[in-house]
């Protein structure tokens, strides 16, 4: 599956949004507040909507908090309204299970009224795909299913869950988690289980643990060699520089969150298409949404995430935001989409930073702190202050400014500059008199 544009109506803070995507990476910049996280949850209700073909998987609708709302001002009160439908329609491409044969389609999800449901009724023809989908699992035609997933903010691994003895594992298991903030570990921790064991009783190495590990090693940015310990039960990862293996839990934040959405990544890769062997990970299609993909990276990783991603998953398409300039300099494929100005820009790859920082952040006079431009902005009213307290002949107004300009000072908490600014008041008002 690929989506190609996206457009809105009355979801979240949109009233109206048409956009085009990119079919490799799309990075979304913005200030706070702008939407940056609603156009992911909007793509996660349109790929939501393949998932409604198959049974136990979980899937995405428009719920009624995502609705608009409308404001006015009565006096002293306000009235909101729901501003239905909520509309999110997608286009896109989608592979014929069976046969590889592409798709062009349009689906629409709308949410009409607060009591009903999300309409399937413009999202017919990818119904009937992957109902085709999951029937050709069942009589065993080998299926190549696409990989969809969402990885919110919070999606650092928890405590690992245990999958129920009678429970059996099955390619669907993918998209048990598919919309879910955190990464659920009990899965992947008894597959990687399952084949570590399998290496010891055969004493061959398995090529889908390779896979694995080959996929989630190349996104560090350090030389690590990542297994699993079937006699401690857990995941662990040994540096190179420095020879130290450490087990998950002990990694840094940065360190698991790459370890656990990678390693989420190529495992769901590799189970949706067992047929595919240890070329899973590479044929994978599909869509992954991440949520500020800089969270807890460091700049000098910031800098080489997008490039890893695009060389360990080449058939997938990727919707992330942030807010790091070191990561929008590094999208050497795709482009960005600027939502403080609604457009695309395939041109940020190597910009320097500074122009990064100031041109598409919007941030002004980024070489100096926010407490010396705040000091230097006070300092230069304090000035006009005194200028206007030399020319002033009104009493009135003088004595006004000049209990003002007593107050500035006190306000500096700086003594330097404070004595610097008295020494500057005296001088400019005697030479006004």
């Amino acid at each position: 599956m690929n989506i190609s544009r996206l457009v809105l109506r009355n979801f979240k803070g949109f009233e109206q949004f048409d956009q085009r995507l990119n079919k490799r990476f799309t990075l979304i910049v913005g200030k706070n507040g702008v939407g940056k996280s609603s156009i992911l949850d909007a793509l996660s209700v349109a790929f939501g909507t393949f998932l409604l073909g198959i049974p136990n998987a979980t899937s995405r609708h428009i719920q009624k908090g995502e609705v608009r709302e409308t404001s006015r001002q009565f006096d002293d009160s306000l009235d909101f309204i729901a501003a239905y439908p909520a509309v999110v329609e997608a286009e896109g491409t989608l592979f014929d299970p069976l046969s590889g044969q592409s798709h062009s389609l349009v689906w629409k999800r709308e949410l009409n009224n607060p009591k009903g449901r999300t309409t399937v009724k413009d999202a017919r023809e990818i119904r009937l795909l992957s109902d085709t989908a999951y029937a050709a699992a069942i009589d065993g035609l080998d299926p190549t299913l696409p990989l969809l997933s969402y990885y919110g903010t919070g999606r650092l691994w928890g405590e690992p869950k245990r999958i129920a003895q009678k429970e059996r594992p099955s390619r669907f298991d993918a998209y048990r988690n598919s919309h879910e903030p955190r990464v659920s570990a009990g899965d992947l921790f008894d597959w990687l289980r399952r084949l570590r064991l399998s290496e010891f009783e055969t004493e061959r190495s398995s090529p889908l643990l390779k896979a694995w590990r080959g996929a989630v090693e190349s996104c560090f940015d350090d030389q690590v060699a990542v297994t699993y310990s079937p006699s401690r039960e857990r995941v662990e990862v040994t540096f190179e520089s420095n020879d130290q293996t450490i087990a998950y839990e002990n990694l840094s934040h940065g360190q698991r969150n790459i370890l656990s959405m990678i390693g989420d990544i190529a495992y769901k890769a590799i189970i949706l298409n067992p047929h595919l062997g240890a070329e899973a990970i590479s044929n994978a299609r599909g869509i992954v949404l991440i949520d500020e993909i800089d969270l807890h990276l460091h700049p000098t990783w910031q800098r080489r995430i997008i490039p890893a991603l695009l060389a360990a998953f080449p058939g997938l398409q990727f919707v992330a935001t942030t807010h790091s300039p070191f990561v929008i300099q590094s999208l050497n494929h795709g482009v960005m989409l600027d939502l403080d100005k609604r457009e695309l820009d395939d041109r940020v790859h190597n910009l320097p930073i500074v122009d990064i920082i100031e041109d598409v952040q919007g941030v002004e006079n980024q070489n100096r702190s926010e407490s010396y431009l705040h000091k230097m902005q006070g300092a230069e009213s304090y000035l006009r202050q005194v200028e206007r307290m030399a020319e002033s002949e009104n009493p009135a107004e003088r004595a006004e400014l000049e209990r003002r300009l007593d107050q500035m000072e006190r306000d500096f908490q700086d003594p330097g500059l404070e004595a610097l600014m008295k020494i500057e008041r005296q001088t400019r008002t005697k030479r006004g008199e």
